[in-house]
């Protein structure tokens, strides 16, 4: 019977892909809109927030920027991407946690997520990313050389991007680093890994994603971090093939932090709330 199951699910993907449906993007947009965001004040208090709008192209994007309570002319800033389920509400408790951490924090909502507009596609991301920088570039409470990008999950594109498109000398923008979280190589790599088939990501995705390729292209220094009991972007198939492909040559020199026993999303709470907390400050304090 479970055989059964398996040739039959399998049968009903390929059927799927062949009826047209040629691509799955929906399924990695995992989008919910809102009218308003509803946001605990149990951590940050209203005071340290602010609700942002800016144009990604001719869409409106909403975002909030939250301040350190301790932060002075160098503190720095997180620029968080968020993974591909529901929207800014989803993730606040990572806001709470930089927040404590002591560091000022930008997160924002891709096209079609939350509150903001349009429908989302690689191009959108990457186009809401450049228009996100562009808004945190704008601060005059920012310190533009002080600024980290921070992946999560879906968020390894966006900010894989803008670490690789960044990375000449002479580029108008510099990350201080970059730190990624259960991130995956590409969509060809997602597709094989969380399938039954073996079937080439350009088949059933528009877009490859390919972290793999431009994480290659990256100057800044890395934190990669990745549960071992991530059933949804495995470890060896992800994580290790993205480290593989980071160049060795960064200062300091690139780090894989493996979290045993967590999974896509748990791994703040595996370790331990301070524990992950520390560990981002060790980054921060390295590249400084």
């Amino acid at each position: 019977m479970k055989r059964f199951r398996i040739i039959a699910a399998s049968a009903a993907f390929v059927l799927f892909a062949l009826q047209g449906c040629a691509t799955m993007d929906g399924f990695l947009f995992n989008t919910k809109k809102l009218t308003a965001y509803v946001l605990s004040e149990k951590i940050i208090p209203a005071s340290a927030r602010e609700e942002i709008t800016f144009k990604s192209g001719s869409y409106t994007i909403y975002a909030y920027f939250v301040k350190s309570p301790s932060a002075t002319t160098s503190t720095p800033t997180i620029f968080y991407h968020h993974g591909n389920a529901q929207n800014i509400e989803a993730y606040w408790d990572r806001m709470e946690y930089f927040y404590k951490a002591g560091y000022n924090v930008l997160i924002y909502d891709y096209r079609g997520y939350g509150r903001s507009e349009g429908q989302s596609s690689q191009e959108g991301l990457e186009s809401d990313a450049e228009a996100a920088l562009a808004y945190l570039l704008s601060r005059r409470d920012v310190d533009k050389n002080n600024i980290i990008l921070y992946g999560y999950s879906l968020g390894g594109v966006p900010s894989v991007y803008l670490a690789s498109k960044y990375a000449a000398p002479n580029a108008t923008f510099q990350p201080k680093g970059l730190i990624t979280e259960a991130i995956f190589a590409s969509t060809s790599d997602l597709v094989q890994s969380g399938t039954l088939l073996d079937i080439p990501g350009g088949f059933v995705m528009r877009d490859e994603f390919a972290n793999l390729v431009r994480i290659a292209q990256i100057r800044c220094p890395l934190l990669l971090m990745h549960g071992t009991a991530d059933r949804f972007i495995d470890i060896t198939r992800h994580g290790e093939k993205l480290f593989a492909a980071a160049p060795n040559n960064l200062t300091p020199a690139k780090e894989f932090f493996k979290i045993p026993g967590a999974g896509h999303s748990s791994i703040p709470e595996t370790m331990i709330l301070n524990n992950y907390i520390a560990k981002l400050q060790d980054f921060t304090t390295k590249i400084r």
